[in-house]
């Protein structure tokens, strides 16, 4: 399994960083542009939620079959939104929407979103 592991500022000027690197692993696996925009939408979703100090990092991990990011670490106040149940839109809702997985893991003795998605490959084969 191939990875990538991004550490940036918050700041919403680093942002593009994120859809640039997303944007060649696109293009490695030869996503569908249907997947480069679902993963672009819950990147934005996850990207829009500050944290205070300032202290980001994506790792990308790509096989054949599948693509996985890890978002963190993930403060309460995501953790918290990603736990909501109610009826109708919510985090968790909408990253599962997207994806085909959302959890949260713990490493490190911090927590961070995993999502993954299955890699159609233009043959229609997983």
């Amino acid at each position: 399994m191939d990875e990538i592991v991004l550490k940036l500022p918050r700041e919403a000027r680093w942002h593009s960083v994120v859809y640039l690197v997303l944007a060649g692993l696109a293009a490695r696996l030869e996503l569908t542009v249907e997947d480069i925009e679902d993963w672009q939408l819950a990147l934005t979703e996850l990207l829009g939620r500050e944290r205070p100090d300032g202290r980001l990092e994506l790792v990308f991990r790509a096989s054949p079959d599948q693509l996985e990011t890890r978002f963190g670490p993930a403060d309460d106040r995501l953790l918290t939104e990603l736990e909501c149940q109610k009826d109708g839109v919510c985090l968790h809702r909408v990253l599962s929407t997207l994806t085909d997985s959302v959890e949260v893991a713990q490493s490190g003795g911090e927590h961070w979103v995993v999502l993954r998605k299955a890699i159609v490959h233009p043959d229609g084969v997983h």
